[in-house]
């Protein structure tokens, strides 16, 4: 028994998660590592750039509405932790992919070059 998750149920998530995003690559037909290495930098590049809008929308809303700013920061920084953890649980899960359904050898490690 785990004490962080006592009755599994984070572990159950994240394996129907898992499951779900093995499945759209089985589909997008990702059947190499490379392949499945580009989707994770695509993903990143992704992230960035939603963040990246998100920052210009609360630095244009500080000029046109400075009322408002609080509000429009809030809810950008909400939706940016929501990129953020989505993009890391995202390349947690393709990592898994290239383990377990491509094969990669045991120590090597999954990781794309940086951006």
């Amino acid at each position: 028994m785990k004490l962080n998750d006592p009755f599994g149920r984070m572990e159950r998530r994240h394996q129907v998660a898992y499951q779900t995003v093995k499945d759209s690559l089985q589909r997008s037909g990702i059947k190499t590592e490379e392949a499945a290495l580009q989707v994770i930098r695509d993903t990143r590049r992704r992230a960035l750039v939603f963040i990246g809008a998100a920052a210009a929308a609360t630095g244009l809303t500080a000029l046109i509405f400075p009322g408002a700013l609080l509000v429009v920061a809030a809810f950008c920084l909400l939706l940016s932790a929501w990129v953020v953890s989505w993009t890391i649980n995202g390349r947690r899960y393709v990592k898994r992919y290239i383990e377990e359904e491509l094969g990669a050898p045991e120590g090597v490690s999954p990781d794309p070059p940086g951006p």
